[in-house]
């Protein structure tokens, strides 16, 4: 469930155990036991629990590794969704920061599940894009989106059906209310909030290390840190498209097979946002992730 220096919680038959490793624990390349990994334990005379081995993982989500380091860090195992929340204001909505997220849980291959917390903050000024707006281009492209408050209530009933039955991280940007959602949704999980600085706007971090918590009916929910960033090492550029199935349901249409959609010769991507069958700031966002990710796969000297 979470590790804290050389101990891990484990959770079994309802309870909450300590352990230790017996050894150096493999797991294929992983050096290390992850949140949501299935372990064989050892329950000795003298009380204490070791962990003797871990079992195949059927998912695996991975994220660059943070600040400059090149590589990719594994966050959880066992994985089923991916719930990426942003919100409405205090941060900002950030459309190219939420694509991010999409793109890397798409590239680990993994439902994903859009959440636009702190709607009841959606009255601004006149003209201001409330809830809706801010996720139709992530609806008409086909991405599942649940509008929440974790203050006044609004669809965390939805939300609850959707995390029954399933192991789902919550990710996405600092300060969004990711904490403070789970509160809401299960009272008892008692996750450590902060406000967002009224200087920068921006989230403090709550949550430093990934944790996992049963989640009733017969679900977990595994909080990550808020993340400032989220970089793209490790994700072919290949991929990048599949965060995107408009673009993707357009590019056999293309003149050429191997086009990027970055601005070649009759691309069939490029007209379709030009007569506004595909939303602008989604091509845009689609550009910025393949350069980035091409950039990331180039050798270094």
């Amino acid at each position: 469930m979470s590790r804290a220096g050389g101990t891990y919680r484990v959770y079994r038959d309802g309870e909450v155990l300590a352990a230790s490793l017996r050894g150096r624990v493999k797991h294929g390349a992983e050096e290390r036991v992850l949140v949501g990994d299935r372990v064989t334990l050892e329950l000795h005379r003298d009380g204490s629990v070791t962990i003797e081995g871990v079992e195949d993982r059927k998912s695996l989500l991975r994220r660059r590794s943070p600040g400059k380091r090149r590589g990719v860090r594994a966050v959880a195992a066992n994985v089923d969704q991916v719930v990426v929340v942003g919100s409405v204001r205090e941060p900002q909505w950030d459309p190219y920061l939420v694509d991010r997220f999409l793109a890397v849980s798409e590239a680990n291959q993994l439902p994903v599940l859009l959440v636009i917390n702190k709607s009841d903050l959606a009255m601004g000024p006149a003209g201001s894009a409330g809830p809706a707006d801010l996720a139709a281009p992530d609806e008409a492209a086909g991405e599942e989106v649940v509008r929440t408050s974790a203050r006044t209530g609004e669809e965390l009933d939805t939300l609850h059906r959707r995390l029954g039955g399933r192991a789902s991280v919550f990710t996405g940007p600092t300060g969004v209310g990711k904490s403070s959602l789970l509160n809401a949704l299960q009272p008892g999980l008692k996750l450590r909030t902060r406000e967002v600085s009224a200087r920068s706007g921006a989230g403090r971090h709550t949550t430093v290390t990934a944790e996992m918590h049963p989640f009733e009916p017969d679900g977990f929910v595994i909080d990550t840190p808020g993340l400032r960033d989220i970089g793209l090492w490790g994700l072919e550029p290949l991929d990048v498209v599949h965060a995107f199935p408009e673009i993707a349901r357009l590019a056999p249409e293309c003149r050429f097979d191997n086009c990027r959609h970055l601005g070649e010769p009759r691309c069939a991507v490029e007209a379709a946002s030009a007569r506004g069958a595909v939303v602008p700031s989604r091509l845009w966002s689609y550009r910025q992730l393949l350069r980035e990710a091409l950039e990331a796969a180039r050798p270094w000297s």
